[in-house]
């Protein structure tokens, strides 16, 4: 099957994939391990330590922060390095981190008007 790729379709794809999923799989990946440690708290919010602390304030920032600003140096490195693919990867994982966040906010936002 290789023989029928060139090299540099193979790197253009490779570029955009890194681009695209590394800034997701961070964000999340920092977002599910702080929830999975969280999860082993069982007393109530006002019992949390400082170290608890720690990690929901990194449940919340992983998808929301860090995602989004992985994208973005991930794009400031492609430009520098003049890395089209990996540039175009990174951009649309900042789009989809921006979907994201105005989905959050807009969930926040109809559940605090609904009063539900």
């Amino acid at each position: 099957m290789s023989i029928f790729v060139s090299d540099e379709a193979k790197q253009k794809f490779q570029g955009f994939w890194v681009g695209l999923a590394t800034p997701i799989l961070i964000g999340w990946g920092c977002s599910l391990f702080s929830l999975s440690i969280l999860s082993t708290h069982d007393g109530p919010v006002s019992e949390l330590s400082y170290i608890e602390y720690f990690f929901a304030v990194f449940w919340i920032g992983g998808h929301l922060v860090l995602w989004p600003l992985t994208g973005w140096w991930l794009s400031r490195r492609a430009k520098k390095h003049e890395n089209l693919p990996l540039k175009k990867g990174s951009l649309l994982s900042m789009r989809l981190a921006l979907i994201w966040v105005a989905f959050i906010v807009l969930g926040g936002t109809l559940q605090v008007l609904g009063g539900a």
